[in-house]
């Protein structure tokens, strides 16, 4: 069965993208301000993988929104064939001006993550916290800037198939940091018990 719209799918890859940088951030958390050691980020083989599996999940997911989005604004802007430019809708302009900054920090940390490594470490515990919170505004807005489309007087895209209903959009809102920090809960036991196995 396929979506009901290509904004669904969208919608979903970017639930999907908060969800691995959760568990990213989660690790991170562990480490950073839990341990207080950020280079357990390193040194731990369990919080090791998953940081960095979970990371590059949610960086690929990342620029799979990220694609759509600059696509979806450059047809706002220009033709409006497909995204209305709805400049004076209040979902709209939190959802997409602030994404320009939050492109500036993924991208930033991205860049260090594979290219300075040892500047990252550095600056771990404020980019990591920043690069969450910048996941999480970005699927908050999105989510309830697609729900808002789903119903009248703004009816845009088709109602979900797979994304919950309309009336429970906050609970949909809630699930990707509510698994991920599910998914979380053995990596930190396992990672636990690497440190005492040492």
């Amino acid at each position: 069965m396929p979506v009901s719209s290509t904004a669904e799918y969208n919608t979903i890859i970017t639930m999907l993208g908060a969800l691995c940088a959760t568990v990213q951030a989660i690790t991170g958390i562990y480490a950073a301000y839990v341990k207080k050691k950020v280079f357990l980020i390193k040194k731990n083989e369990v919080l090791f993988r998953s940081h960095r599996a979970f990371g590059g999940f949610a960086t690929m997911l990342y620029l799979l929104g990220l694609f759509a989005g600059v696509t979806g604004f450059i047809d706002a802007i220009t033709k409006q064939e497909v995204v209305p430019f709805e400049i004076d809708n209040l979902s709209f302009n939190f959802h997409t001006w602030p994404s320009f900054l939050i492109a500036i920090i993924i991208l930033y940390k991205t860049f260090l993550s594979y290219f300075d490594k040892q500047k990252i470490y550095k600056q771990a515990k404020w980019l990591g916290s920043a690069t969450f919170l910048a996941w999480a505004y970005t699927w908050i807005t999105a989510a309830i800037s697609y729900y808002e489309r789903t119903v009248f007087p703004n009816l845009q895209h088709e109602p979900p198939i797979y994304l919950l209903p309309y009336n429970v959009y906050w609970i949909q809102i809630l699930l990707p940091f509510i698994f991920g920090g599910i998914i979380s809960i053995p990596i930190l036991l396992k990672a636990k018990k690497f440190d005492k196995g040492k």
